[in-house]
């Protein structure tokens, strides 16, 4: 299961929504992916919180991903992958949800 996440934390319900539906699947075992677009990266970034916001997906087992060059330094839990990698990725998924 791939999410694709383009909502930032504190800015309505759909960070919230998106990590619950994350963590609901792996929970119940699925392979989850969480691909972060830059909007939310760039907020997760000013936030002293980020290492917290992340903890809680990785610490089930989410794999949290994002373009490299969208990345900003020092976002610990988050893969950098260049676009090849991130389009082999969305193809190989078998279900992709655009939060």
């Amino acid at each position: 299961m791939l999410y694709l996440v383009g909502h930032a934390p504190g800015r309505g319900g759909g960070w919230r929504e998106s990590v619950d539906m994350a963590l609901t699947g792996a929970a119940f075992g699925v392979t989850t992916l969480v691909w972060f677009e830059a909007a939310p990266l760039k907020v997760l970034a000013r936030r002293a919180d980020h290492g917290d916001l992340l903890a809680e997906l990785t610490g089930f087992g989410v794999r949290c991903v994002a373009r490299r060059d969208d990345l900003p330094a020092g976002l610990d839990g988050i893969e950098g992958l260049d676009d090849s990698a991130l389009h082999g990725l969305r193809h190989s998924a078998a279900q992709l949800v655009i939060l």
